[in-house]
C-alpha cells in the first residue's frame, strides 16, 4: 500500500507522540509498505525552529525509505494556548498547500490532534479522493473543557465541536488508543462500527530490564548508592503535579532516596517555582528519546497523579508501556482505564486521585520490601510482553488501513 501520514508530531523532533508516530511509520515499512510523511519542521521541545531547517518552507528527506516532508509552522515555546493555536494553525495552512503536489496514495492517516491537522488531513484526502484513518490519541476540544480554557457553552466550543465531529463522521476509520476515547466519539457521531480500539506498544528489545542501571546515574551526578523514585514525560496538564510535590515533600528526611524529573511542558513554570525549595528531588530536563530507557532501568519505583477530570479517566500515558517494559513498579494516584490496567497486571499500586498520603504510604512499603518490589516488577514485564508488543500493534493497524 502507499500510505499518507499526516501529523504534528515526528522525529527528530521529541515527545512520546513523535517517537509513537515515527516508530509505526518505520515498521509499516519494513512490512513493505511505501510511506510518505507530511509533519512539521523540527521544533519540539526547544519551540524554535532547528538550526539546520530555519528559513526554509519545506524540506523534504529521505529517510532509510520513507518520504519524510516537513513543512514550515509558526514554532513558540509559549504555554499559552492561543499561542499554541496560532502555531497548529499555520501548519494546517502550509501541509494542506504542499498536499496539493503529493502523489496519490492508497489510503490516508491522519494524527487527528491537534485538531487543525486533521482539517489538513480532511482537505488532502478530498483532493486525492482517499478515505482517511483518523488516530485518535486525545480528546479535543474536550481537553480545552478540562483545563477550564472553555464552557460547553461558548461560541469557541460549539464550533469545535461541530469540526471535530465532521472530521469524525467522514473518516472510514478510526482508531483510538483507549476506550474510553471511543464510548466518548460513539457518543457525539452516533456510530461505534468505524472505531478501532489499539493501544499503544512498545519495542520489548529496546526497552527491557537488562540495562545499565548505572549509565543514567552517571550521566546526571545522581549517587549510586540512592533510591530513585521517578517520573518521566511532559509536563502536561492532565497532570497533578500539586499531589506529586507533596509525595516529594513527605520524604525530604530521607536521605537514601531521591525523586527523579524529566521532561519539559505546559506546566514548567510551577515545577520550576517548586523545584527552587526541593532539598530530595533531582531535575534533569528534558531526556533524549534513547535515554529514557536507562531513566527507567535506574528507577527503583515510577509515580505520577492524574488530575481528577472524567476526561483524564480514559487517558492511557506513554509512560506506562514503557514502565511496564522496563519491570518497573508503578505507585499512580489515577483513575479508570489506566488504573484498571495497572490492577489487573498486578504491576503497581493505584490510589485515589489527589491521595497524596496514600501514594507516600506505598511508595515507603515498596522501598521497604525487596521482594515485593520484584515481584511487582516481574508481573509488570510479564503484562507487556503478553499485552503490548509493538508487532501486534503494527498488525492491527495494518488490518485498519487495508479495510
Amino acid at each position: 500500500m502507499r500510505i499518507l501520514l499526516i501529523t504534528h508530531y515526528f522525529e527528530p523532533d521529541g515527545g512520546a507522540a513523535a517517537h509513537r508516530l515515527t516508530r509505526l511509520a518505520r515498521l509499516l515499512h519494513q512490512h513493505g509498505h511505501e510511506i510518505t510523511v507530511l509533519t512539521t519542521l523540527p521544533h519540539y521541545p526547544a519551540g524554535q525552529i532547528h538550526p539546520d531547517y530555519r528559513g526554509r518552507l519545506v524540506v523534504k528527506e529521505n529517510r532509510d525509505g520513507i518520504q519524510v516532508i516537513q513543512v514550515w509552522l509558526w514554532a513558540t515555546d509559549s504555554p499559552k494556548i492561543s499561542r499554541k493555536l496560532i502555531s497548529q494553525l499555520s501548519f494546517m495552512l502550509m501541509a494542506g498547500i504542499r498536499g496539493i503536489a503529493l502523489k496519490r496514495p492508497d489510503v490516508i492517516l491522519i494524527e487527528a490532534q491537534p485538531t487543525f491537522t486533521s482539517l489538513a488531513g480532511v482537505w488532502i484526502a478530498a483532493l486525492k479522493r482517499r478515505a482517511y484513518v483518523l488516530n485518535v490519541s486525545d480528546l479535543w476540544p474536550d481537553h480545552l473543557l478540562s483545563v477550564g480554557a472553555l464552557t460547553e457553552t461558548s461560541l469557541i466550543y460549539r464550533v469545535a465541536r461541530r469540526i471535530v465531529d465532521f472530521t469524525y463522521r467522514h473518516a472510514k476509520k478510526i482508531v483510538v488508543l483507549s476506550p474510553k476515547w471511543g464510548e466518548a466519539i460513539a457518543r457525539y457521531i452516533g456510530q461505534s462500527e468505524k472505531i478501532e480500539l489499539i493501544y499503544n506498544g512498545i519495542d520489548l528489545q529496546t526497552f527491557h530490564p537488562e540495562l545499565d542501571a548505572n549509565r543514567f546515574k552517571a550521566a546526571h551526578g545522581i549517587d549510586p548508592h540512592k533510591r530513585i523514585v521517578s517520573f518521566i514525560g511532559t509536563f502536561a496538564t492532565q497532570y497533578d503535579m500539586q499531589t506529586m510535590f507533596k509525595v516529594v515533600d513527605a520524604f525530604r528526611q530521607r536521605d537514601d532516596v531521591v525523586f527523579v524529573f524529566g521532561g519539559v511542558g505546559s506546566q514548567q513554570a510551577v515545577f520550576d517555582a517548586w523545584y527552587q525549595t526541593a532539598t530530595n528531588a533531582h531535575y534533569t530536563g528534558w531526556i533524549p528519546t534513547d535515554d529514557i530507557p536507562f531513566a527507567w532501568a535506574a528507577s527503583d519505583i515510577a509515580f505520577f497523579a492524574m488530575r481528577d477530570n472524567p476526561l483524564y479517566q480514559g487517558t492511557v500515558p506513554a509512560k506506562l508501556f514503557e514502565i511496564f517494559a522496563m519491570g518497573v513498579p508503578i505507585v499512580a494516584a489515577i483513575e479508570g482505564v489506566t488504573a484498571e490496567i495497572i490492577r489487573e497486571s498486578a504491576g503497581g499500586i493505584c490510589v485515589a486521585c489527589g491521595d497524596a498520603p496514600a501514594m507516600v504510604k506505598a511508595i515507603d512499603n515498596l522501598l521497604a520490601d525487596d521482594t515485593r518490589r520484584a515481584q511487582y516488577a516481574h508481573h509488570a514485564r510479564h503484562y507487556a510482553e503478553q499485552h503490548f508488543n509493538i508487532e501486534r500493534v503494527v498488525a492491527a493497524y495494518l488490518r485498519v488501513l487495508s479495510s
